[in-house]
């Protein structure tokens, strides 16, 4: 097992070595009641958005020739740069567009459209990333394939950095992330010869001659999907095949790329569930035993550290950090009851603070998860979904929580979102309390977007924009919060997915009905 130490005592010898109940199983008889709803309280802050605040900004995108609402892409992507929103567009056609807005029709337009390439289909303009100056981004064209761009915001001022994959063949970029004014990426290449990915860590300052590869970490190991930005660099996972997974900083000089620390000694050890709270990562380990680690880190080799073990028995997964804690829930896989815990960032055993209940323990399989978790920037509450599974693809139940880590705080403010096992609810916080997120309601109305302040009595439909056309229901997706504006796509009555923002206000109206 390696260094493991630190904090293991309470769950994994207590609940586990010595055949004795966790904590929340020792009172689960009790718990299956509806828990304790926090004050009804006005939130401080922004006001709860309107419907006629919400509208759509422009029409971009011609009617879906595909005609299903929840596979359409609509606008995405959306990144501020230089205080404009800016967004890709990626039709059925194959077309593709970098777009921005300052949030009125003639403020939105094309900054650089791509042309539909030969073949079966036309990689996407994606991964849309800003530095202050130049805005970074993956597109297509005909002769070099997909490939890395930058743009200063102009037509004339956007272009192809470099051929990185010379020719007509496709780069396969990742890891796109801003290292203050440089951009540092990965490069991942397949190699048949022997049948494993390549991969270099690479750099851009916008110019071909300043695009360069920074690490070559070859074949023999993988780099994790998963990553986090703190400050200017990059920290990103690497595993070696046969060994150890460790935790890497970049940013974007060879001298700043380093290990910080070798996490775990044992081969088929994998990174899971990476958030970020401030200056302050928390994220989870995995192991095949079925063990599961909390670590943190700030960045630096001697702010690594592992917070807390937890048993087998359950699965853990991390909700953020509040104060002086992290949060993580646990969810038994016996009971079937998921439990939120703390954990000390200080050091210490954690403790459980509130059990959710689930009112489907007698129904067979029904396995609550973690759906989606959102903190605003320096927020003190933390916004989470939670699924109820069951025996086949589409969940029993999903719900939206808030908790600001006590078990008076902890409150089930909506149920259900959605209810398809095609598209699940995005959750957005834009400020603390203010969380953006999609529900589904009995007909005529559908999945919408709705919004809450963090209270039940707080918690409303935002905008009915589907049910008066030939569809039911608008599939939001991608809240963006820029200045006084959320963004988002949502399929409406121009028969695709568009661009729609909700204006954001701190002086209140009186309530208005559900629209």
């Amino acid at each position: 097992m390696g260094w493991r130490g630190g904090w293991l005592m309470s769950l994994l010898v207590v609940g586990v070595g010595c055949g004795g109940a966790l904590p929340e199983e020792q009172a689960e008889a009790g718990l299956a009641q509806e828990p304790t709803f926090a004050p009804e309280v006005t939130a401080e802050g922004l006001c709860l958005p309107t419907a006629a605040g919400t509208q759509r900004v422009k029409t971009i995108l011609p009617p879906s020739e595909l005609g299903i609402p929840r596979f359409a892409m609509g606008p995405g992507s959306f990144v501020d740069f230089k205080g404009a929103l800016h967004f890709a567009v990626n039709q059925e056609d194959g077309r593709r567009g970098l777009w921005r807005s300052t949030g009125t029709d003639a403020g939105t337009t094309e900054v650089k459209g791509f042309p539909a390439t030969a073949g079966s289909g036309t990689p996407l303009l994606s991964q849309l990333t800003a530095t202050p100056a130049q805005l970074f981004f993956q597109a297509p064209d005909a002769a070099h394939g997909s490939e890395l761009w930058v743009s200063d915001g102009t037509t004339a001022g956007t272009r192809m950095v470099k051929d990185v994959t010379p020719g007509t063949e496709d780069s396969y970029l990742t890891h796109l992330t801003a290292a203050g004014s440089t951009l540092v990426f990965f490069k991942e290449t397949y190699d048949a010869t022997v049948f494993a990915t390549r991969y270099e860590l690479w750099k851009s300052d916008g110019t071909a001659a300043g695009t360069v590869r920074l690490r070559d970490f070859g074949t023999g190991v993988d780099v994790s999907y998963l990553d986090a930005k703190q400050g200017n660099a990059l920290l990103f996972f690497v595993r070696e095949l046969e060994g150890a997974t460790s935790l890497w900083r970049t940013d974007g000089t060879a001298a700043g790329t380093v290990q910080l620390k070798r996490l775990d000694a044992g081969p088929n050890t994998y990174p899971n569930d990476v958030r970020t709270s401030g200056a302050l990562t928390l994220f989870k380990l995995d192991e095949m035993s079925g063990l599961s680690e909390l670590w943190k880190t700030d960045g630096t080799a001697g702010g690594t550290l592992r917070l807390a073990s937890f048993g087998s028995t359950r699965a853990m997964r991390v909700l953020g950090a509040l104060g002086a804690y992290a949060y993580v829930t646990t969810t038994s896989f016996s009971t079937q009851y998921m439990v939120i815990y703390r954990v000390p960032l200080a050091g210490g055993n954690p403790e459980p603070v509130v059990t959710l209940p689930n009112d489907y323990t007698s129904q067979g399989e029904a396995f609550p998860f973690i759906e989606a978790v959102s903190q605003a920037p320096g927020g003190k509450k933390l916004y989470f979904a939670v699924a109820i599974g069951s025996n086949g693809p589409a969940p029993r139940d999903t719900q939206l929580w808030v908790t600001n880590g006590t078990a008076g705080g902890t409150t089930l403010l909506r149920r259900p979102l959605s209810l398809s096992d095609e598209y699940g609810s995005p959750v957005y916080a834009a400020a603390d309390n203010l969380v953006f997120f999609a529900s589904e309601e009995m007909a005529p109305v559908g999945l919408e977007p709705w919004v809450s302040n963090g209270t039940v009595a707080g918690t409303r439909r935002l905008k009915d924009i589907a049910s008066q056309g030939p569809t039911r229901s608008s599939y939001p997706r991608e809240f963006f919060r820029m200045g006084s504006r959320v963004y988002f796509s949502a399929f409406d009555d121009t028969l695709n997915a568009q661009l729609w923002s909700s204006a954001l206000s701190n002086t209140c109206a009186a309530p208005e009905d559900a629209q």
